[in-house]
């Protein structure tokens, strides 16, 4: 072996540990950013299904019920609003959270009794009621 082949051989060696500690570096900075990121809160948040039941007094009127319809048709309904029975109006939405903004308005319609906003369990995750 001459000296030429000498220094090629370790020319070749510093380029493959200088490749191997820089692939070992990104691949221990993506392991560390992914763990800071999850113990700090970050999750992925899985989308849920939402039920709101407005539920009418019995002697409300037909335009009181269509006013509380209307109101409730803002909001992003999977399947519309049923009438599920005749003193209740229903309607199902999903998403990673519930915005209660518009159940204030809806709470306080003429013909009201209450208004439930219900989150439906899924897989090993627990329903409950919200606070709207």
């Amino acid at each position: 072996m001459t000296d030429g082949d000498v220094l090629t051989v370790e020319r070749n060696r510093r380029w493959l540990l200088l490749l191997t500690v820089a692939a070992v570096t990104l691949i221990l900075g993506a392991v560390s950013a992914t763990g800071v990121m999850y113990f700090s809160g970050w999750r992925h948040m899985p989308e849920r299904e939402f039920t709101v039941a407005v539920y009418m007094v019995p002697d409300a009127s037909a335009e009181q019920r269509a006013a509380v319809r209307e109101a409730l048709g803002g909001l992003p309904a999977v399947d519309g609003v049923r009438l599920e029975a005749y003193e209740s109006l229903h309607l199902t939405t999903v998403g990673r959270d519930f915005d209660c903004a518009p159940i204030p308005a809806i709470r306080e319609s003429a013909g009201v009794d209450r208004v439930r906003v219900t989150m439906r369990p899924r897989g090993r995750r627990v329903g409950a009621v919200l606070g709207c």
